[in-house]
């Protein structure tokens, strides 16, 4: 049994886990230093520390993609995966807020958003991180966006260091990120969905 296969026995993740797990952060940091341009604030509460769970990001990312990807939709959902995916760091908060702020690079996120139907996870990781923003970040978008995942599915992963240092892979390369995970998955159990393998050596 490989070192990765042992942890995931360990752990036993499962979708249900995968769904309440959470992020702490700062709703009142994010509200007050949201773009003013944007002309729109996700509803972040007025509170200095709160929690927000996986499944509370897709659930921002299933009312975008309901909407048709409405502007207002994706700047809720955008807020809401940053959150989670920035947790606690306000050096990190600043710099998608910055990222935010560069109006060129707002349009660009929000055009590459609109245009992943159809495309592999590879590819809609590319379009979104070529846009400039950090790679875990644009890991996120597209992760959170395809929603929750079966044994099946063939999605988008969320980025870890430390899951990728787990399975001996270069978190820059996002392809073998992907075929290690389900590799990793494949050798524990193939009916599992591939973001309990993530979560599992991320959290584990």
């Amino acid at each position: 049994m490989s070192d990765t296969t042992s942890i995931l026995t360990q752990v036993n993740p499962t979708p249900e886990g995968v769904l309440a797990d959470s992020s702490t952060f700062s709703p009142r940091r994010w509200k007050s230093g949201w773009p003013h341009h944007l002309s729109h604030v996700p509803p972040f509460r007025d509170d200095p520390t709160a929690t927000i769970t996986r499944g509370e990001v897709f659930a921002f990312a299933a009312d975008a993609v309901e909407s048709g990807l409405e502007r207002n939709a994706l700047i809720d959902f955008i807020g809401a995966a940053f959150a989670y995916a920035a947790g606690q760091s306000p050096q990190t908060q600043l710099s998608l807020q910055q990222f935010l702020r560069n109006k060129a690079r707002a349009s660009e996120l929000f055009r590459a958003l609109r245009t992943l139907e159809g495309k592999d996870p590879a590819a809609q990781y590319d379009t979104v991180h070529a846009t400039g923003l950090p790679a875990r970040f644009a890991s996120a978008l597209v992760y959170f966006l395809a929603g929750p995942q079966t044994g099946e599915d063939t999605k988008p992963q969320l980025l870890s260091d430390t899951a990728a240092r787990s399975l001996g892979v270069s978190a820059e390369d996002y392809p073998g990120y992907l075929d290690a995970l389900t590799a990793a998955r494949d050798a524990w159990d193939p009916a599992a969905p591939v973001d309990c393998v993530e979560l599992a050596l991320t959290r584990g």
